[in-house]
């Protein structure tokens, strides 16, 4: 059969060409994937050694190396990846609410809005890119440790992964002290909606910090600038904004160092302390639209 006859989408499928997360990749077997994928639950004694075997491969990607874990092999119909998105998340810890319905799993998907439009709309219901982030700034620290992204459909075009680690962020500073002590003091976060009746529309936090005995960073540039628009907050001051401005460039910088884009069936894990990720621009195609299953993990000690 020719290219010429093979759909797009089966060929594209077929001609995956490598990218920066290859060496994130590892095929889920043995014990893990009959955890994942079995409808029984598995004995506490191989539970145990299963999570074992799970939080050294999170040691050795996660922890010491890029700062992500890629499974691969995952079903993409959706009961089943659901499913095992939610085993997964259970084995490194609790999955934290999303929102203050407390939805667990996030339909990662283009809602036809625009990033930081309206009270609630939030990055991961649009189909735009940029804005490299951390997830789940909308909230109160202590920041989700880790997040989830299991790859359902995929886009045709656009939608590649870029990652950016907090210690290339702070080398690269280390030049403007200035700056990073200027990222170490509280800046205005948007709520996006999320607070309680009485509760103020910003949280106060910094953008870097120390969470678990390590450094970390909270960032997403839109809804900074929306928190101190607020009447209840202060503007920007000049020095936060070159600061912001000074962060965002080198962010520019290094947003190309590592790029990928998840395969349908694959499954993310992403250190969210770490880690800014944000995305290409993507399109849908109307018969197959771009779903992402996201969790975040509070993992146990």
């Amino acid at each position: 059969m020719s290219n010429s006859s093979v759909p797009a989408r089966a060929l594209a499928a077929a001609t995956y060409e490598s990218d920066g997360f290859d060496e994130c990749r590892v095929p889920i077997s043995g014990a893990l994937r009959t955890l994942l994928l079995s409808a029984e639950e598995l004995d506490p004694e191989q539970r145990s050694a299963t999570r074992l075997e799970l939080l050294e491969l999170l040691r050795r990607y996660v922890d010491d190396g890029p700062g992500l874990l890629v499974l691969t092999g995952i079903p993409v119909e959706i009961d089943v990846a659901r499913a095992a998105l939610l085993r997964l998340t259970s084995l490194l810890g609790a999955p934290l609410p999303q929102n203050r319905e407390g939805l667990l799993v996030k339909d990662v998907r283009d809602r036809g809005t625009a990033i930081g439009e309206g009270e609630r709309a939030r990055y991961s219901d649009s189909r735009f890119g940029g804005n490299l982030h951390t997830d789940g700034v909308e909230a109160p620290l202590p920041a989700p440790e880790v997040f989830t992204l299991l790859c359902v459909r995929q886009s045709e075009r656009g939608g590649a992964l870029q990652v950016v680690h907090v210690r290339d962020l702070v080398r690269a500073l280390s030049e403007w002290p200035e700056v990073l002590e200027t990222l170490r003091e509280p800046f205005h976060f948007d709520r996006r909606g999320d607070q309680e009746r009485g509760e103020p529309p910003t949280v106060r936090k910094p953008v870097l910090f120390e969470q678990r005995e390590r450094q970390a960073i909270a960032y997403l540039r839109s809804y900074i600038e929306l928190g101190h628009e607020h009447s209840s907050s202060t503007p920007l001051t000049d020095r936060q904004r070159r600061a912001l401005d000074t962060l965002d460039r080198i962010i520019g910088t290094l947003a190309l160092t590592r790029v990928g884009k998840l395969r349908e069936g694959e499954l993310a894990i992403f250190d969210n302390l770490s880690l800014l990720h944000g995305r290409t621009e993507f399109e849908d195609d109307f018969a197959h639209t771009r779903l992402l299953l996201r969790t975040w993990i509070r993992l146990s000690d």
